[in-house]
C-alpha cells in the first residue's frame, strides 16, 4: 500500500468555508471536552475552525498524546512525519528546515523540538534546537569538537523557551549558561538516561541514580543498585568474522534501558539477541522500593516507546498497540534504522509500519511526541 505525502502545513489548514454559526456558539465547557479528546493533528485543525474555537483551544489541555514518527529522507532538508492514528497512511512533509539541516544529526527530541548537531558538515558549528513545524531555531553556546557530549537529552518549555540539555558524560547546559556544568563526578559509563517531570534517571554501572532538576542546581535524590534481577549488558562474539554473514549477528548482543511509565513507575527493559540470531527478546523489570527489581510480564493498557524512555496509554487508541515495545534497530545495537514493535503477548518482533518503511530511503527514523500549542 503506497503512502500519501502531504505538506505538514495541511495539519493546520482549514477546509472549505461552511455555515459554522451553531458550532461557534458551543458552550466553553463542551468545547473544552471536545479539545481534550483530540489527537495532535485534529487539535491543530480544530483550532482553525473559527475564532471562537481558537480561543477555546487555549483553555484546553489535550491528554491524547500519541507518538509520531520522524522520517529523514537521505540528503534532504526536510522531514516526513507519520501519524499512527491516520488510517490512510499519509506522510506529512515539513517545510524547508534550513541549509544546515541536511548535514545535521538529530541527537534528541522534546515535543516538536529537535536537538541538532551540524558537526557532520562543520566540526565547529554550534549545536542548535529546531522546531519541526515553526522552524524556530535556538543556537547553543559554541563548543569545539572535543567538548561535544555524545548522546544527549533535551527538555524545553514551549512558552518561555527555557531549555535544558544533558550529555551522556553527565554534564548539562541551561538557558543562559555559556559552558557545560558537571552533574556528578562519581558516575561513569552511563548506559541510558531518561528525563521526565524535572527528574533525570541515569542507568550506569549496575546502578540507577535519580537527579532532581526542579531547583537552581541538580540534586541527587536516589541511588539504587539493580544487581540481581538484571545483568550488565555485554557483547561476546567470534575473534574471526565469518564471510557472507552480517558481522553484528556474530555476537551476543544485549542492552538495558530505563523507562518511566505514565504513572511514574521506573522500569528496566533488557533486550537480548543470542549469537548468530537476528531475533530479539525483551524482559521488563519494575523498580520496587522494598523488593528491588521485580519482573513483570504485562504492560496492561500501556506501550513502551523505547527511544523516548516512556510509556503511553494505548487503550482505545488508533495506531498504538498496548503491551508492546516500540523501538528502532540502532537503539539496541541492531545497526539498523527501521522501526519495529515487540509484542509481549506473542513474543514476536515485527517491522512497523511496512507502508512507511518501504516508501522511501531514510537515513534515520525515530519517535517523538508532538507539542500541543495553545497560542
Amino acid at each position: 500500500m503506497a503512502s500519501h505525502v502531504v505538506s505538514a502545513m495541511a495539519i493546520t489548514r482549514p477546509g472549505p468555508k461552511r455555515n459554522l454559526r451553531c458550532w461557534s456558539e458551543l458552550p466553553v465547557d463542551i468545547m473544552r471536552l471536545i479539545f481534550e479528546r483530540l489527537g495532535f493533528a485534529d487539535f491543530e485543525r480544530a483550532k482553525s475552525v473559527c475564532s471562537t474555537w481558537n480561543t477555546g483551544s487555549r483553555q484546553s489541555k489535550p491528554s491524547n498524546k500519541i507518538p509520531w514518527m520522524i522520517l529523514r529522507p537521505e540528503e534532504k532538508n526536510y522531514c516526513l512525519l507519520f501519524n499512527p492514528e491516520d488510517r490512510e497512511g499519509k506522510l506529512y512533509k515539513t517545510q524547508h528546515l534550513g541549509d544546515a539541516f541536511t548535514d545535521s544529526h538529530c541527537l534528541a527530541t522534546c515535543g516538536s523540538w529537535l536537538l541538532m548537531d551540524p558537526s557532520y558538515g562543520n566540526r565547529e558549528g554550534p549545536l542548535y534546537i529546531l522546531h519541526l513545524l515553526t522552524r524556530e531555531r535556538i543556537n547553543l553556546p559554541p563548543t569545539t569538537s572535543d567538548q561535544r557530549p555524545g548522546s544527549l537529552i533535551l527538555w524545553i518549555d514551549d512558552k518561555t523557551k527555557d531549555y535544558l540539555v544533558i550529555g551522556e558524560t553527565l554534564v548539562y547546559l541551561k538557558k543562559g549558561d555559556n559552558s557545560w556544568k558537571k552533574i556528578s563526578e562519581g558516575i561513569q559509563d552511563q548506559e541510558d538516561m531518561v528525563f521526565k517531570d524535572h527528574k533525570l534517571y541515569c542507568l550506569a554501572n549496575d546502578e540507577l541514580s535519580i537527579f532532581d532538576f526542579s531547583g537552581e542546581f541538580p540534586l541527587q535524590v536516589s541511588r539504587v543498585s539493580i544487581g540481581g534481577g538484571c545483568v550488565i549488558p555485554e557483547k561476546r562474539g567470534l575473534m574471526v568474522r565469518l564471510p557472507r554473514i552480517p558481522w553484528h549477528v556474530q555476537e551476543d548482543r544485549s542492552r538495558n534501558n530505563v523507562v518511566v511509565t505514565v504513572r511514574g513507575d521506573v522500569l528496566i527493559v533488557r533486550s537480548e539477541s543470542p549469537f548468530m540470531s537476528e531475533t530479539w527478546n525483551f524482559e521488563i523489570f519494575k523498580m520496587d522500593s522494598s523488593k528491588g527489581l521485580e519482573e513483570i510480564v504485562s504492560l496492561g493498557d500501556e506501550a513502551i516507546v523505547l527511544n523516548l524512555g516512556i510509556t503511553v496509554l494505548a487503550k482505545h487508541q488508533e495506531g498504538v498497540i498496548s503491551n508492546c515495545i516500540y523501538f528502532t534497530g540502532d537503539e539496541i545495537n541492531w545497526y539498523d534504522t527501521e522501526i519495529f514493535v515487540f509484542n509481549l503477548d506473542t513474543k514476536k518482533v515485527e517491522q512497523l509500519p511496512p507502508l512507511v518503511s518501504s516508501s522511501a530511503s531514510f537515513s534515520r527514523a525515530r519517535w517523538f511526541l508532538p507539542s500541543f500549542r495553545n497560542d
